[in-house]
């Protein structure tokens, strides 16, 4: 199916939290909202991305009941005026309350089939869609030419992801393999949960000493699909931390990506992978990833953090990012500790929460021999200096961000998972750490904020 007939809408847990409350009432009756909506297309299909939230005032309606309702034409006057103005996309959006199964009624195909084609004239180059909300269940559909044709997926993204797909979720192993290679989590999270995980697309960003481990346990989980993102190629100093590495690699000139990829793929032959081996910081490459479902971070530099911050919010898409500190010299350790963030809107701004430091942003995207002649000058410091590592405590912590990032999918540890947690080895104490989100924040605060803005915008000024 080409992406011009495919079509889907992906969601914060808040902006759903928030249509929910507005769309079903103590009273019983029908209610209105739209959602404005960056997008983001790709080979595959079409994303609309929820941006903002407009739940109807009582103004808006000229008729209000339990099966049925009417907006006045100034309402929708007011929503054409705002995407001309945001270059966003509408998607109108009802409730059936009281209603289990989410099924569009005659009287909904009426009202819309004559709506939509209007807006697609007044907001040229759009795709007005929309969605129905059950008590249970949520469904959505566009015009295609003159025919009703079902969103093929409904993603809202937070802490506890949902997923309402037209298409269901279908397993990509035999029962019986998965009766003997997933059996113990099964009893864990359920058979759905397992369904849900196979279901995913996942990116790693960084196949080193944490992306690696990271990887590896994706795959053992039940994830299908994945993509890898590192640039690097083996060096010695890879063989103590990175799975799958052998003392004779080093010789061979490998590819990170390509080295972990076949690991992998002995592990477990009907693995779909992807490998790119080029820099996360390049727009090239994150376009690339924008029909993931989750992107782990494993990067160690802050100007890639900085990157996959922006990302996060503008497309939607949590990214669970970790770092290691190991603070040594020749057996004097001062610091040994750990952080995963999730990422996202409604969640972790790494800016915000002091995790990306400016000043290093600054000096890393400069070309190398700016580094070099800073340095010389003593205006930076040990910035190509290699950092200690040890591959215990990068199990630590990769063993932490996968944890957390399945517990975006499934009911793996019986709570939804910590947005924001510190592993302080020299104590053997988790902190989790409190959210900071500053009220002008161009990343992730308000009308300001990159949340939804998809395609509209660059991530990244490297092509």
């Amino acid at each position: 199916m080409s992406p011009e007939n495919r079509l889907s809408i992906a969601m914060a847990t808040d902006d759903f939290d928030r249509l929910r409350a507005a769309l079903f009432t103590e009273d019983g009756h029908e209610n209105f909202a739209v959602a404005l909506c960056g997008s983001s297309e790709t080979v595959f299909e079409r994303r609309l991305l929820v941006r903002e939230v407009w739940p109807a005032p009582a103004t808006a309606y000229k008729e209000r009941l339990p099966y049925h309702l009417k907006i006045a034409p100034a309402f929708f006057n007011s929503v054409v005026d705002r995407c001309l103005h945001t270059q966003l996309s509408p998607v109108l959006i009802h409730s059936h309350p009281r209603i289990a199964p989410a099924r569009y009624s005659s009287s909904d195909d009426f009202g819309e089939g004559r709506l939509l084609p209007v807006l697609a004239d007044l907001l040229p180059n759009r795709r007005p869609a929309s969605l129905l909300f059950a008590e249970s269940e949520v469904a959505g559909r566009f015009l295609n030419g003159k025919r009703f044709t079902p969103l093929s997926r409904v993603d809202v993204r937070g802490v506890r992801a949902k997923a309402f797909r037209t298409e269901g979720l279908k397993r990509t192993v035999t029962p019986s393999t998965v009766e003997m290679a997933f059996d113990r989590q099964v009893r864990t999270f359920g058979d759905q949960g397992q369904s849900r995980l196979e279901s995913l697309k996942v990116a790693v960003i960084g196949v080193g000493g944490t992306g690696s481990l990271v990887a590896e346990q994706l795959v053992r989980v039940g994830i299908s699909h994945l993509v890898l993102v590192d640039p690097d190629h083996l060096e010695p100093s890879n063989l103590s931390r990175i799975f799958g590495a052998r003392w004779e690699s080093v010789s061979e000139k490998l590819t990170k990506v390509g080295l972990v990829a076949d690991h992998l793929r002995r592990i477990r032959h009907a693995l779909q992978i992807r490998t790119i081996s080029d820099s996360i910081i390049r727009q090239s490459v994150l376009q690339e990833l924008r029909d993931c479902d989750v992107l782990f971070g494993c990067t160690d530099n802050h100007h890639s953090r900085s990157v996959l911050n922006r990302f996060a919010h503008q497309y939607i898409i949590p990214v669970v990012d970790m770092g290691v500190r190991l603070d040594a010299r020749s057996g004097d350790v001062s610091a040994a500790a750990g952080r995963v963030s999730i990422v996202g809107p409604g969640m972790t701004c790494l800016r915000c929460s002091g995790h990306i430091d400016l000043q290093s942003v600054r000096v890393e995207s400069m070309s190398a021999p700016e580094r070099e002649q800073l340095a010389r000058e003593g205006y930076i410091l040990g910035v190509s200096d290699p950092t200690p590592a040890v591959l215990s405590l990068n199990v630590t912590i990769a063993g932490l961000a996968v944890t957390a990032g399945l517990g975006l999918f499934v009911n793996l540890i019986g709570n939804v998972p910590p947005l924001d947690q510190i592993y302080d080895a020299t104590s053997g104490n988790l902190f989790v750490v409190t959210q900071k989100h500053e009220e002008v924040c161009d990343i992730c605060s308000g009308p300001e904020g990159l949340k939804g803005l998809g395609d509209q915008q660059i991530v990244s000024a490297y092509a």
